[in-house]
């Protein structure tokens, strides 16, 4: 079967995706193909006697062009340069220009035609291709024709698997390290090459000129191995003097091979791929530079070759479901895209044009390919980008929506899904006030409703309930977007503050306890001045007395006021003590430990040892229990506890003490009990004061009055508490309460 040219250039004319114009010798425009009315925006009527100047967006390109084009002339070369043109609304976009000369059968010129590229999505051509990788046999198995590399000895160094079987009876001699002359006249000996002569001098003829052909191949060859079985021998010698051989079966496209290259100077200066392809035996019959430089394969390479084999992107089954709508005559064109693979093995994404011929014999199909690397890099930088936003915006603890200005949800991000209950998907397409709380929603509009174009961002603070009931507090920044005046999109981030109202709420607590510390150290200071005059007073009253009877010559009673001043010193000094222990209670650092409450309560014991054994007392302690607090400020609480119930004891009766523990949902709960003699319920609060005794008679009940004001001063410090069991009959009873302790980290 043989195309007519008018066929095949009609069909490269109506189907180029390149604009195409036909310019007369007046450079009016006489034709336009579809491409060029698409690009250009002028209908055919528009474009047909328009001055082709009118198309450049530089008087001066203009200019150049016509000068060198023009008048046509056979000294009028074909020009091929990059410039901008302009469309039909005035836009500007870059160009390859390729303009040739038209002339008639006697050489005159009429015209000139010319084809447009549009360069404005057309990447930087890729450079040099690489280099074939070094050939494994394992990818030489897979291929189907023979493939043989001979060394700069003439040594077998490669041979495939079809190569074998293609000169089967060879085989044998087809050992690595063998000669190919040794292999050669192996099978001629044994009937390999039926077409030589049966003399012995004729084949030696026969294989003078195979060797000859071999040590200096030049171009390709068919030979016949038998009656049936015709080979394409393509043999080349490369820069390191090896001889690389390739045989490809031909029997089936004798035909075929005959076929003149189908395309003509004008698709082979593209650089668009373009293809001409027989559906019938699925072979391609020509082939444009620009296809086969990409793919790295010669022309004849390619007529061997499956154009299925060159689709690393789809399947056969894929490729057959594709094109049958063209098959079917359903459509006359086909775009998709793919992969294509070149000879080196990479790959690169391209879209396919594909029409199928009419007026022709065979099946035969149009294929225009573009490279779209390009393209595909940047779609999947976009992608990893976005990926990568989705990642953060997943991450971030933060709640982040998107809404119409109605505050109808169009994105939520998991974190908020997840607070609300709900999935992410179920939650779009609903308002945002149907998650806010109902009270909340009119102050939350108002909120909304004041965003405007000069401030588009507020923030407030809001309290939202969980799926489970718990309330948390979060400030949330919105941002309305405005585009023209309008508001068209409002995004909102909201932020878990809680920790920071925690934190603002421990600040006013401490700023209340300091107050109250404040307070309650004016009263502390009252009491002082009021408790220590009173010794003042007694010392200053028996030393007016002595010098009374000084003056008056009494010596009989100066021993006993001197012997009250001692005593009333000694008493304000071990006030004094007190109070400076005390006081420093204040101001000293807790330092806080896991222990054993068990721990201090023995320790408390054994300090007061010597009054134990005196009064012969008894501890009962049930304190097997983990407690987080200062082990030296707990040590001396239960000293002084322990203090009171030996000094405050029945006469008639040893002294036992009992000290339980238990864990409580708070925090620890204690209690110091004794068989004393008790307290009045009605002074429960008076005896933590400082200098507070319930018992004036020092001789009988000795001390200061501090000692239960410093075990308050010691469980508050603790953050806990110490009060007396009122209801408590046979002693006295205080309840001690300190926090859980701590988990170790």
């Amino acid at each position: 079967m043989q195309l007519k040219p008018e066929y095949l250039l009609a069909a490269l004319y109506d189907t180029l995706p390149d604009p195409v114009l036909i310019v007369d010798d007046e450079r009016m425009v006489v034709a336009a193909n579809a491409a060029a009315t698409e690009k250009f925006g002028y209908s055919n009527a528009e474009f047909t006697g328009m001055f082709a100047v009118n198309l450049y967006a530089s008087a001066a390109d203009a200019k150049d062009v016509g000068a060198e084009l023009y008048p046509l002339s056979s000294n009028s070369k074909a020009i091929h340069r990059r410039l901008n043109l302009k469309r039909k609304d005035g836009s500007v976009f870059p160009t390859e220009l390729t303009i040739s000369r038209i002339e008639s059968a006697e050489g005159e010129g009429l015209g000139s035609v010319a084809i447009i590229r549009d360069l404005s999505e057309i990447y930087k051509a890729q450079e040099d291709r690489l280099r074939a990788e070094t050939i494994l046999n394992t990818a030489l198995d897979s291929i189907s024709q023979g493939f043989v590399v001979y060394d700069e000895h003439d040594r077998l160094v490669i041979c495939n698997e079809a190569q074998r079987q293609i000169y089967s009876i060879s085989d044998p001699a087809m050992q690595v390290g063998n000669t190919f002359e040794s292999i050669l006249r192996y099978g001629l000996e044994h009937g390999q090459f039926p077409v030589s002569q049966d003399t012995p001098e004729a084949q030696e003829v026969w294989i003078q000129q195979r060797l000859a052909h071999h040590n200096n191949p030049g171009a390709t060859f068919t030979q016949e191995i038998s009656p049936d079985r015709t080979l394409l021998v393509e043999e080349r010698l490369t820069d390191q003097n090896f001889r690389v051989g390739l045989r490809t079966d031909v029997s089936v496209l004798s035909q075929t091979r005959n076929e003149a290259e189908r395309l003509g100077r004008i698709i082979e200066s593209v650089e668009q791929e373009v293809y001409l392809i027989s559906l019938d035996d699925n072979k391609i019959i020509s082939a444009n530079k620009s296809a086969r430089d990409n793919l790295q394969y010669s022309m004849e390479e390619l007529r061997q070759i499956n154009p299925l084999d060159l689709n690393a992107g789809h399947t056969s089954s894929d490729i057959a479901k594709d094109i049958a709508p063209i098959l079917s005559g359903e459509k006359n064109v086909l775009v998709t895209e793919t992969q294509h693979r070149r000879k080196d093995g990479s790959t690169y994404f391209c879209r396919v044009r594909l029409e199928l011929l009419d007026d022709t014999s065979e099946r035969v199909v149009l294929a225009f390919v573009e490279d779209i690397t390009g393209r595909i890099e940047i779609e999947r930088a976009l992608e990893r980008k976005e990926a990568e936003f989705q990642m953060l915006v997943r991450n971030l603890p933060d709640f982040i929506t998107r809404a119409k200005p109605d505050t109808t949800l169009t994105y939520v991000n998991e974190n908020y899904a997840r607070f609300i209950g709900l999935e992410a998907d179920e939650m779009i397409g609903r308002k945002f006030l149907d998650f806010i709380a109902e009270d909340y929603r009119g102050t939350l509009l108002a909120h909304i409703s004041s965003l405007s174009l000069e401030n588009p961002m507020k923030t407030s603070e809001q309290v939202m309930e969980t799926s489970s009931g718990e309330q948390l507090w979060f400030l949330w920044s919105n941002l309305m977007v405005f585009e023209n005046g309008e508001p068209v999109e409002l995004v909102s981030v909201g932020r878990d503050i809680n920790d920071v109202r925690e934190a603002q709420t421990r600040i006013a607590n401490q700023s209340r306890a300091l107050e109250m510390r404040n307070d309650a150290l004016e009263q502390f200071s009252g009491i002082v001045s009021h408790d220590l005059k009173a010794p003042l007073r007694q010392i200053r009253l028996f030393a007016d007395m002595i010098a009374e009877d000084i003056s008056a010559g009494r010596s009989e009673d100066l021993a006993a006021f001197s012997g009250y001043i001692s005593e009333r010193s000694e008493s304000m000094e071990r006030m004094i003590s007190n109070l400076l222990e005390y006081s420093q209670l204040a101001y000293q650092r807790i330092n806080h430990e896991h222990f054993q409450l068990s721990d201090a309560v023995a320790a408390a014991w054994e300090n007061l040892a010597v009054n134990v054994g005196e009064t012969r007392a008894r501890l009962i302690s049930e304190t097997d229990i983990a407690v987080y607090a200062d082990r030296y400020l707990l040590t001396q609480l239960f000293q002084n506890l322990f203090a009171n119930s030996l000094k405050y004891c029945q006469a008639d009766q040893a002294s036992v003490i009992r000290v339980t523990a238990r864990a409580v949902q708070d925090g620890v709960e204690i209690f110091a009990e004794d068989n004393g003699i008790g307290i009045d319920p009605s002074q429960s609060e008076r005896i933590f004061g400082v200098f507070q005794r319930l018992h004036p008679d020092q001789k009988l009940y000795s001390g200061t009055g501090i000692g239960l004001a410093l075990c308050r001063r010691i469980a508050e410090s603790h953050d806990g508490s110490i009060v007396l069991d009122s209801t408590y009959q046979g002693g006295a009873r205080f309840t001690i309460t300190l926090p859980l302790p701590a988990k170790a980290t």
